[in-house]
Formats: C-alpha cells, sequence, structure tokens
C-alpha cells in the first residue's frame, strides 16, 4: 500500500508519517526541501522535491513512486506575500495542479484532503474561502475522496502553545478577542491520524466531508486558562474588541513573520468553531472513522504539553 503525502514535515504531517509507516503503508512525501524532509522525516520515507505549480515536476514524482492513495495537508495560518505564500496560491491553487495531475496519473484510489472546521462559501475569511475552493475542486475532478475538517489540534506541536509560552515568559499580559468567548472543539492530533488513516481504509461508495472534534466545548478563555494553569504561570487577561484586534493584525502582519495573530485570524471566529454546524456533513468523525470517542480533553492538553516541554519548544 503506497501512500503519496504533501505537508509530511508539517505539525500534523510529522505525525501522520509514523501513523502510516507503523500500519504498514509505504510513504513518499512531496516537498520543497528535500534536506529539511530526511531530517525531520529520516530515511524511512522517500522524499520527491516538487514545485507544486509545476506539473511536470508532479507527473515525475506519481510516475516514480507509483502511489495508490494521496493525503493532502498542506496549508498556512498566515499569508507572507513577500514570499508569494497567499492562501489563493497554496490553499486552492496548490490544491488544483496536484488534483489534476493525481487525475491524469490514474491510479489513485482514494484522496485523502485536509481542509478546516469553519470552511464554508459564505465564511468571511480568506483563509475559509480557500480551503472551501480548494474542497469544490477535489469534489470536480472526479478522484473518490475523503474530506477531512478538524478543530483546532492539539498537539506538542502547536504553534499557539509556541506563542503563549515566549510572549508571556516576560509579557504576563494576553488579549482576548471579543472576551474570549469564542468556542473550540479541540481534537488530539492522534485522533487526526487515526482518521486519516482509517479515511483510507474504509470503503465508501459515496466521497464523503468529516468533521473532528473533540470530547468537549471550550471557550478561547478557558482554553488559555488551562495552559497556564498547567504551566503554573499567572496571566492576565484583557478583554478586546474583535475589531481593534482586527486592526492590530493588520499591523504586526507588517511587523512580524510569522505574526502571533493575524487579521485574517479575526474573521476566521464568524462562528465557533465547533462540531454540528453544517447539517450536510459527518460531525462526529472521530467517533465514525475510528469507531471509538475522542481522547479525553484532559488528558490531551496534558500530554501536549508535557511533550512540548520535554522535547524543547518552551
Amino acid at each position: 500500500m503506497r501512500v503519496l503525502l504533501t505537508g509530511g514535515t508539517g505539525f500534523v504531517g510529522r505525525h501522520l508519517v509514523k501513523g502510516l509507516i507503523s500500519q504498514g503503508y509505504k510513504v513518499g512525501c512531496l516537498v520543497r526541501d528535500v534536506g529539511k524532509a530526511i531530517k525531520v522525516l529520516g530515511e524511512s520515507v522517500e522524499v520527491y522535491r516538487v514545485n507544486f505549480e509545476d506539473k511536470t515536476s508532479l507527473e515525475k514524482a506519481f510516475e516514480e513512486f507509483k502511489p495508490e492513495f494521496l493525503i493532502h495537508l498542506i496549508g498556512i495560518l498566515f499569508e507572507d506575500r513577500r514570499r508569494g505564500q497567499t492562501f489563493m496560491r497554496v490553499h486552492y491553487l496548490y490544491s488544483k495542479s496536484l488534483y489534476q495531475v493525481a487525475k491524469e496519473y490514474g491510479g489513485i484510489k482514494k484522496v485523502v484532503h485536509m481542509s478546516s472546521l469553519g470552511t464554508h462559501k459564505e465564511a468571511p475569511s480568506l483563509y475559509h474561502r480557500t480551503k472551501y475552493m480548494a474542497e469544490e475542486e477535489l469534489k470536480r475532478s472526479g478522484l473518490h475522496h475523503t474530506i477531512i475538517r478538524p478543530s483546532l489540534i492539539l498537539g506538542p506541536e502547536q504553534k499557539l502553545f509556541y506563542d503563549l509560552w515566549h510572549i508571556t515568559k516576560y509579557i504576563r499580559v494576553v488579549a482576548l478577542p471579543a472576551g474570549g468567548n469564542y468556542l473550540f472543539q479541540p481534537v488530539d492530533v492522534r485522533d487526526v491520524v487515526c482518521a486519516f488513516v482509517k479515511a483510507l481504509e474504509v470503503d465508501e461508495r459515496e466521497s464523503k466531508v468529516y468533521e473532528l472534534c473533540g470530547s468537549v466545548r471550550v471557550s478561547f478563555r478557558k482554553l488559555l486558562e488551562d495552559v497556564f494553569e498547567k504551566w503554573g504561570r499567572r496571566v492576565f487577561f484583557i478583554p478586546m474588541p474583535k475589531s481593534l484586534m482586527y486592526a492590530g493584525g493588520l499591523l504586526v502582519e507588517r511587523l512580524f513573520h510569522p505574526p502571533p495573530f493575524s487579521s485574517d485570524q479575526m474573521l476566521m471566529m464568524w462562528r465557533d468553531n465547533v462540531c454540528g454546524l453544517d447539517p450536510e456533513v459527518e460531525s462526529k468523525g472521530v467517533q465514525k472513522l475510528c469507531g471509538r470517542e475522542p481522547i479525553n480533553y484532559e488528558a490531551s492538553l496534558g500530554w501536549c504539553l508535557e511533550e512540548f516541554k520535554r522535547v524543547g519548544y518552551a
């Protein structure tokens, strides 16, 4: 069983590569930086340097690796226009090119596509709209597929933990957009890996969209309180209007890369990031694909933060 993967060196990708190998899959990774991929993933995967806007390089990788399955994880949280990394380019154009080549290759049994909870054609954020465009491109391709939309993913490499640790190391104040009442339903990265692996195995006549959520819904404020409590760090919260945070995002995007938050992230908060708001998709993805309940929130967060400090991210 041969799986070709994009985004293998990213947060979820690193865990997924290990999960696939443990289940007997042969893994190939499409990357831009071969040296980085080998350093991160080791010699257990086959690595192919590609330009996602160059179909020739993609076609060569498909022909050499001869995959049966394709997993597409690539995504960005922030735009970097100086480097040409925009939501339209990375989320939509890369996906369009990849799926055209996969269709022409003809040997792909199934595609599993990483999207995001909150993705909707009416979403105000460009992040979510380009994610939706990528989903639609996959649907139009005719490739048999599963689309997965996770909520906030908990794992040691979660950028939120890194930002919180370093920002509050010296400044014990955190601004909360809209008072921090925005809800998440955090899902453990190990549940995400399980869902992707099982999605390759499940035999479905119709392609489906699955939402992935954890055991409980928590507000952004509650999540931060839980994190700081486990770190033993006292932090003061300042409620801020989203409009002011949006303006602040425009400023920090010019000053820092990656920024601690962006203007588009404020637009992502158009509705709570919880499962079950879109009736046309499967809201219990972990339960349906993994055949069990999600990993408990408290246990997941404890594991994440212990590993975060152990491996030196702090």
